[in-house]
């Protein structure tokens, strides 16, 4: 088997897409994927750079990359669950890439509006041993998704394959797997043989998630922090500003304003929800950045899990979007998301016996926001102990139905149109008072159990549309493929 690859200078950087069979593996990528003559890879791992050995028990994964040995090939996924891989099986070999809108460009591909895309992407995060992950299409291929697992390729058989598990015993130890796996991935990102430099910068709020993450990746040498100072419409402050200079971390702090955000298709293209969008408010002007993210952190790290969570044992159950969002987003803005709490998180039912242990007493402050890992870490930092971790707050992106770039508010309303919907009304300055309102009514409703009131004042479930829409939308502006700039042989 020969690894053939060309490089698409018009595709997003970080982007590739690959067709295997059992005499070769052919890829397109972008501009800044690296590459050998054995192995292509997007992003950082645990491990020496130069082997490319990613695909062989790494503890730590972030990104995804194509792996040749001999007659076998492994495409393999982040293990901080922020990622996807989607593939579709053909008579001629197996198509995949990391990206859905790629695969449905260069695939010729098209998504049904009417399934539920969004929904079972987010099912996939609720029983991910259970769900089946496979997304069907107009044309009757289906379109498999792996979120964690790698896939191995080969002549006779193709396998999906997890990672390894991790246990702990003390915080001690886990303490010394994070540090030791941290500096795995700096002399990784500092590997000479490296074509392009990776600038490390971390997300920080008041919460322990993100502010324990950016300690935890503090050797690194992490070069900003971006913390936004306002958000929502009570304005509360939860900049972790005060937090980041402790660790003496460069803070960037913003303002948070919804017609600030940018990039809805690229965010939408991940799930079909606005939760992320925050995330656009920065500016990435590095040619490549590595983002440490406290994703995940909420069921690693909480002091009591539900009994779901007990049984279950992986972070991947988690119920929760964070993140997932920008799957297609970091393609573009040449992000790498680093995922700090997933990192030993696949046996956490290990790090609640942790959190439960006597040794865990003084840093315990008890209520419903109480998590002793993230506090120990940060204390042991010297960060104060009420300038953190006191209120769950938060500056996840609310309802935002109307795209700030015009063109893309157009094809959106066209696009509705065609499918007999169209977007709540705007009242001028008031929208987002009133959508605030609408919301926050829902939710008391739904509390009290006014199922009625609540379904009257709910907004319309466009999800799954709205993923539609982006992810047709990038595969026609941003993934074609010019026939004569393309000298690997696809032959879809």
């Amino acid at each position: 088997m020969k690894l053939c690859r060309q490089q698409i200078d018009h595709w997003p950087r970080l982007s590739w897409f690959a067709k295997a069979t059992d005499d070769s593996v052919n890829v397109l990528h972008g501009c800044r994927v690296e590459c050998s003559e054995e192995w292509v890879f997007e992003g950082t791992w645990a491990g020496e750079f130069g082997r490319g050995d990613f695909d062989r028990g790494v503890p730590v994964i972030i990104g995804t990359g194509i792996r040749l040995r001999g007659n076998t090939v492994s495409f393999v996924c982040s293990t901080g669950a922020l990622d996807r891989l989607f593939y579709v099986k053909r008579k001629k070999g197996l198509l995949i890439s990391n990206s859905l809108a790629c695969l449905l460009s260069v695939a010729k591909l098209r998504l049904d509006p009417a399934f539920p895309y969004s929904k079972t992407l987010l099912g996939y995060l609720n029983n991910h041993r259970h769900q089946p992950k496979i997304l069907p299409t107009l044309d009757g291929d289906e379109i498999h998704f792996l979120t964690y697992e790698k896939l191995v390729y080969s002549k006779k058989s193709l396998e999906e394959q997890t990672h390894a598990e991790e246990t702990f015993t003390s915080f001690e130890e886990y303490e010394g797997f994070l540090h030791t796996r941290i500096l795995a991935i700096r002399a990784n990102l500092q590997d000479e043989q490296r074509r392009f430099k990776v600038a490390p910068v971390a997300t920080i709020s008041k919460g322990y998630d993100s502010a324990a993450s950016a300690a935890i990746a503090k050797p690194l040498g992490i070069r900003t922090a971006l913390t936004i100072s306002c958000a929502g419409k009570l304005r509360h402050d939860d900049s972790g500003k005060e937090i980041a200079e402790k660790l003496g971390i460069p803070v960037k702090s913003v303002i948070e304003r919804r017609s600030a955000y940018r990039d809805y298709d690229l965010v939408f293209a991940g799930l079909g929800l606005p939760g992320d969008l925050n995330m656009t408010l920065f500016d990435y002007p590095d040619d490549l950045t590595l983002l440490v993210v406290g994703t995940a952190g909420d069921f690693v790290w909480q002091n009591a899990l539900n009994q779901e969570f007990n049984d279950s044992h992986h972070f991947l159950d988690r119920h929760d979007t964070t993140s997932c969002q920008l799957a297609e987003w970091r393609l573009h803005k040449g992000v790498f998301l680093a995922n700090l709490p997933s990192i030993g998180a696949s046996r956490f039912d290990c790090l609640k016996q942790i959190n439960d242990s006597p040794a865990m007493d003084p840093w315990r402050i008890g209520g419903n926001y109480d998590r002793p890992i993230p506090r120990r870490i940060l204390e042991q930092q010297g960060v104060r102990r009420g300038t953190f971790g006191i209120k769950k707050m938060g500056t996840i992106a609310g309802y935002s139905f109307y795209p700030s770039d015009p063109d893309q508010r157009i094809d959106l309303e066209a696009f509705l149109e065609q499918h007999g919907k169209c977007l709540p009304r705007k009242l001028g300055k008031f929208t987002e008072h009133v959508h605030w309102l609408r919301k926050k009514l829902e939710d008391i409703a739904r509390k009290k159990k006014f199922e009625k009131l609540a379904r009257f004042v709910q907004f319309p479930d466009y999800d799954d549309l709205f993923f539609v829409w982006a992810n047709n939308r990038l595969a026609k502006n941003n993934y074609s493929v010019v026939p004569q700039e393309s000298v690997v042989a696809l032959e879809i």
